[in-house]
């Protein structure tokens, strides 16, 4: 079954085909910070805007669920799996080699998903949409 994320915001502001939303952080969002802040628990988040809605408008926005366990998954399982990694092929050589071949390793896969974010985020695949005005 595929579950979403669900929250009611705000349109605050339209720029072209794109409107900014205020609303409250899911709580799934834990520390994420991929919407910027927005006063007391709130976030805001540019979206495309597939409705019309104006400025003003309450909106229902949606996240499906698997396209955060897929983000958590590129943002810490890949320098997790990078760090364990090194450290194994490195502590073939010391103590000392490990920790750092582990840490450099860690440090490249966080270097090689920030230039890859780009070419991520064209595919649209983890960002939220709106499905209803309120």
């Amino acid at each position: 079954m595929d579950e979403s994320l669900s929250a009611v915001g705000t349109v605050h502001e339209i720029k072209g085909d794109q409107a900014t939303i205020v609303f409250k952080r899911f709580k799934a969002c834990g520390d994420c910070h991929a919407c910027a802040s927005f006063g007391d628990g709130n976030s805001v988040i540019e979206l495309e805007n597939t409705l019309g809605a104006k400025v003003g408008d309450r909106v229902r926005i949606e996240l499906h669920s698997g396209a955060v366990f897929k983000a958590s998954l590129i943002l810490y399982g890949i320098p997790l799996i990078a760090l364990l990694l090194g450290v194994v092929l490195g502590s073939r050589i010391s103590d000392l080699a490990g920790a750092l071949i582990g840490i450099g390793a860690a440090a490249a896969a966080l270097i090689a998903i920030r230039l890859f974010e780009p070419r991520i985020r064209r595919k649209h695949s983890f960002d939220p949409r709106m499905l209803e005005i309120l």
